[in-house]
Formats: structure tokens, sequence, C-alpha cells
């Protein structure tokens, strides 16, 4: 009975979701062609490429928007709410995730992104494909790419507010979308730069061993809630639930159950970033080690077992790792414990996401059993 529950839940889950990227997909469209309209020539391309870039995606947190909004409406007595009044909400998230993925792929030095060029390599391309004489002494192709890739994700994060602006102009809770939204901006940027700065800062010498030990936890689990929970999954489900009207406590009940499902979301992500297989993954496995990701895997060595430490930043941090190295770390993640101990937490995370979601009360069970489905789909991904 069990696993006939599991697939319904998930086929529910799979409908809405469908319906949701059917409409999102149309309007995004849509609202790419007016990104590509700009009358100056010279900064027509840019607003081109962010449009392209702006395709693409899965969608995930735009689903999200439409799912708190359909929560909030029915849980506040309309059993058949219009979803599509979200979708221009779900839209301007999706836009503003565009802008703020030009951004992390400057900050990673990334080469694709959705299967496409990033922005900071196209226009670093243009510029050596023109010959274009740099006019600053020293200045390179490639600072100069990543400079108007900033501009860019600029615009894709303030064309999101715009977004929220002009489409609930007469909602009552536009303020508060607008004030929430921010906020969702503000968490990212603070998870984003813990996660630049950590393996810097901790090595200040005012900070003991034992100190940094325990920072280097505690800083691991705030990047987790900042830059993926918040941002992947409590923001987009809370926006759409105050465009549907909920109150305070509705909205708190909701919000515990998406930090689980983030946060696991994130575990996940880490341990695929190392042990996926690399033709499911859409992206180089081993690239966390490239980039000295601050990931479980890593904290748990570096804070738990720190006899296996040293053999770790061997390789843990290199700009290129062969097949042979990348075998030799998920060999120190396993015998250290870390794959085991992250593997508990990722399973802690969905458990508890699951009992809070079924003590929620209010709920309609439809609506619980889409989100229960949504649990299923991240436990399933391999990508």
């Amino acid at each position: 009975m069990a696993g006939k529950k599991v697939e319904r839940d998930l086929a529910a889950f799979t409908a809405f979701y469908s319906e949701s990227l059917n409409r999102l997909e149309k309007k995004t469209n849509a609202y790419n062609k007016s990104l590509r309209k700009e009358p100056n020539p010279i900064i027509r391309p840019f607003r081109e490429d962010l449009a392209d870039l702006n395709s693409g995606g899965k969608m995930l947190r735009g689903m999200l928007v439409n799912l708190g909004y359909r929560i909030a409406v029915r849980m506040n007595g309309d059993p058949n709410p219009d979803i599509g009044e979200s979708d221009m909400l779900a839209l301007a998230f999706e836009v503003f995730q565009t802008g703020v993925l030009v951004h992390d792929d400057i900050i990673d030095n990334a080469g694709t992104r959705r299967g496409k060029i990033t922005i900071h390599r196209r226009y670093e391309h243009r510029l050596e494909v023109r010959e274009t004489k740099m006019v600053a002494a020293g200045e390179k192709p490639g600072n100069l790419a990543k400079s108007v890739a900033i501009c860019v994700g600029d615009l894709g994060i303030y064309y999101a507010n715009r977004l929220i602006a002009d489409s609930y102009a007469d909602n009552p809770r536009l303020s508060e979308l607008v004030r929430y939204f921010d906020d969702i901006v503000i968490q990212t940027i603070r998870g984003e730069l813990l996660d630049v700065v950590l393996p810097y800062e901790i090595q200040d010498e005012k900070y003991s061993p034992d100190q940094k030990k325990k920072l280097l936890e505690k800083s691991i689990w705030d990047i987790y809630y900042l830059k993926t929970a918040g941002y992947s999954v409590i923001g987009p489900l809370h926006l759409g639930m105050i465009l549907g009207g909920a109150n305070e406590d509705q909205m708190k009940a909701l919000d515990k159950v998406a930090e689980d499902i983030g946060i696991a979301y994130q575990i996940m992500d880490d341990i695929l970033g190392i042990y996926a297989d690399p033709e499911k993954l859409g992206k180089d496995v081993g690239s966390d080690i490239t980039e000295f990701k601050q990931t479980i895997l890593y904290m748990y060595v570096c804070a738990m077992k720190p006899e296996y430490e040293e053999e770790l930043l061997k390789i843990y941090g290199k700009k290129r790792i062969t097949d042979a190295e990348l075998d030799e770390v998920q060999r120190i993640f396993r015998e250290s414990g870390a794959l085991d101990y992250a593997r508990e937490m990722l399973g802690n995370c969905f458990g508890r996401a699951e009992r809070r979601l079924a003590r929620i009360k209010g709920m309609q069970a439809e609506d619980k059993a889409i989100l229960r489905g949504f649990i299923t789909y991240c436990k399933g991904r391999r990508k």
C-alpha cells in the first residue's frame, strides 16, 4: 500500500509540475521577446544573451510559486483557484534566478549553463573573434567580459523586481511581496558571500583549532539555509502563499517543511557532485573538488575526522583532477564516514519534512499529496 501511495503522490506532483511548466514556458517566451527589444545597438546583444539564458531551465522554483499560491487560496476556502494569477510572480522568480546564475557562473568561472555558453564566456569570445583592442593598459578580455556579465546579472535581478511591481500594482499585498522578494535576494547574496570567503576567512589565526571546526560546521549549514533552502524552496513557496492571502501561521508551518526539503536538496547535490554518473549529472563529476566547494562531505572530514584531512587536501582544490584522483576523494569520503553522515542527514531532513507536512492543519489533502510527490521527486534526483 505504501508503494502505491508514493506512486499516487508522485503522479500528483508530476501533473501539477507539467501544467505549471507548460504555462510558464509560454509566458517566458513572450517575456524573452520583450527583453530582446533595445534601442541601443551596443546594449542589445547583452539583453539578447539574458533572454537566451532565461529559457531552458527546469522552472522548479516557478512551479513552487504556483504551488504556494494554490495551497494558500485553497486553505482559505476557494477549492478551484486560478493558478495563472501567480504566473507572473513565478516568472519573476525565474528571471531573478537567471540573474543570480550569471553572477554564480562568474564566481565559479563556469563555461556552460543550461547547456549553453555562459554570459561572460560569450562576450570574451566576441572580443577575441573581433580582435578588439583593450583600451586600458594591462586589461584582459576575460576581466572585461566578467565586468559585463556582472551588469547583465544585475539586469536580471532588477527586471524580476520590476515584473512583480508591474504585474501586481493593484494587489493589496504588493508591498509585502516586494519586501519578501528583496529579503530572498539579500539572503541569497549573504549565502553566496559566505560560500566564497569561508575557506579563506577560517584560516584566521584568531580562531583556535576547535573554534575553526565549530565555525566551519555552522557556516556549512548557514550556506545550505541561505543559498539553497531559502532561495530554492522556502522563498518561492512563501511568495506564492503571500499572493494567495495566507496568514503568518500558515506560512510559518510551510516554511519549516520547505527548509528541510531545501537543505536535503543541497545535500543530495553534494553527494551527486562526487558520486553521480557523469552522463546523468549534466556537469563534470568532481567539479566540487576543483572549485574547493564547501560541502557537508568536506566539512565532515575537516571537523570530525581530521586524520583524513591532509590526505584530502592533496587533491581537494586542484584546478584539474584525474579520474584516479576523483576515485581517491570518493574513497576518503567513504572510509572517513563522510558519505554515510551525509546520507544520514539527508534521510533526517526528508523524514522531518514529511512529518511536519503531515501535522499542518487546514491544508487540502490533494495539496499535501503534491508536496509529498515533490519530496519523492527530490529523493530520486540523479542530476
